[in-house]
């Protein structure tokens, strides 16, 4: 699902309302899957992937032990761990994504063939020569 993402969280720690409002959103596709390692690697079950849209192969945001926290009509509230490396050092911190699809692009189509078809136009002419 093509969506819009903002990270809630910088480094475990809550962002303020203000910081939150100054946010770029995220754009990407958001996968929530199950784990290849089944939780054996202790991140848990469930994996939230945010994809970039252009079909990139490195996500954008990485989520372990993920959960759905709340959905509601504005959008998905997805918990998890967030990884950070350095070198060959490993620090986890807790992350929580707010997620909201995005409208569907209105397309610009012709109208079908039907609307100008021989008998719609002598329906038209005719009520025009009524007025």
């Amino acid at each position: 699902m093509l969506v819009q993402a903002l990270l809630l969280r910088q480094q475990g720690q809550r962002r303020s309302a203000s910081e939150l409002r100054a946010q770029v959103p995220l754009l990407g596709a958001l996968r929530l899957r199950d784990s290849a390692y089944q939780g054996r690697d202790g991140r848990g079950r469930q994996v939230c992937l945010l994809m970039p849209a252009t079909g990139g192969l490195a996500p954008i945001v990485e989520l372990y032990s993920a959960r759905v926290l709340r959905i509601e009509d504005r959008g998905v509230l997805i918990g998890g761990h967030e990884e950070f490396w350095n070198r060959k050092q490993r620090t986890t911190y807790v992350q929580v994504l707010w997620a909201w699809p995005l409208p569907p692009e209105p397309k610009d189509e012709k109208p079908p063939s039907s609307v100008s078809s021989p008998e719609v136009r002598r329906l038209l002419d005719a009520l025009d020569a009524m007025a």
